[in-house]
């Protein structure tokens, strides 16, 4: 063996060790991060600190995307959420379905965590891949204090979302009066058409909700409007013979 193929073998060997060492390394990185997010998840604050002190990176994502900013907000925990933005993470970042930490707080009813962030400036109009806001979120999941820091804002109210629904027709369907009348004094069109035609009416007749259909009502929904099959709201509670809503539509 000549000199010169020896120190070539030798050089082989230490590079393939320090490729196999910052491989090893970068699995051990990739671990470490998302231990951290589980912890944020998990709402163990003592891990949270003991990953950040490891080194594990507070822009990490798993495979949904979610930092541990948003595992955090989805778990309720204010005092890591704390500790993560002031450890720098951005509030707004987004996962994979372009949702925010405060799109997970509001369908989660963490009042606690929607006011801290909008402190540290989150945006509140962000929409997801399925074009919904943190408004529309807090609506479908009936948190109304969430709603009202929302509309104090001046969230959009007229967002339609991946599937033609607006956030007054969430509240219909839900039968939630308060968000219904909350809604409307913030401007939502009570007689918007989207998806088939179908007003907040018909969603509220639709799904059976007597004291929305009421409300409605009484805050000047149309009863004459008709959806893509022809149909009226009173059509549509014939059609399902909802009583108590056929004598109110038919006043």
């Amino acid at each position: 063996m000549t000199l010169r193929i020896f120190f070539l073998l030798i050089t082989i060997f230490f590079n393939g060790n320090v490729l196999a060492e910052k491989e090893y390394d970068a699995i051990e990185f990739r671990e470490l991060n998302l231990s951290l997010i589980a912890a944020a998840r998990d709402g163990d604050i003592d891990s949270v600190r003991k990953r950040l002190d490891e080194g594990a990176s507070i822009k990490a994502r798993n495979r949904f995307g979610n930092t541990a900013l948003i595992s955090a907000t989805r778990a309720g925990n204010l005092d890591i959420v704390k500790l993560l933005v002031e450890e720098g993470s951005n509030v707004d970042m987004l996962n994979t379905n372009a949702e925010t930490a405060i799109m997970n707080a509001a369908s989660r009813g963490h009042e606690d965590i929607v006011r801290y962030l909008i402190d540290k400036n989150a945006d509140i109009h962000k929409l997801s891949v399925k074009n919904i806001s943190a408004l529309m979120e807090a609506v479908f999941a009936n948190h109304e204090s969430i709603v009202k820091i929302f509309l104090k804002l001046y969230a959009d109210v007229s967002v339609i979302d991946w599937s033609g629904k607006t956030a007054l027709n969430y509240a219909s369907a839900n039968g939630n009066v308060k968000i219904i009348k909350l809604l409307v004094e913030h401007g939502a069109d009570i007689n918007r058409q989207t998806k088939n035609d179908l007003t907040s009416l018909m969603w509220a007749t639709g799904y059976q909700k007597t004291e929305a259909v009421k409300i409605l009502l009484q805050l000047g929904a149309d009863k004459s409007l008709r959806d893509n099959r022809g149909l009226t709201a009173l059509m549509i509670a014939k059609e399902n013979n909802f009583k108590e809503i056929i004598k109110l539509l038919e006043q």
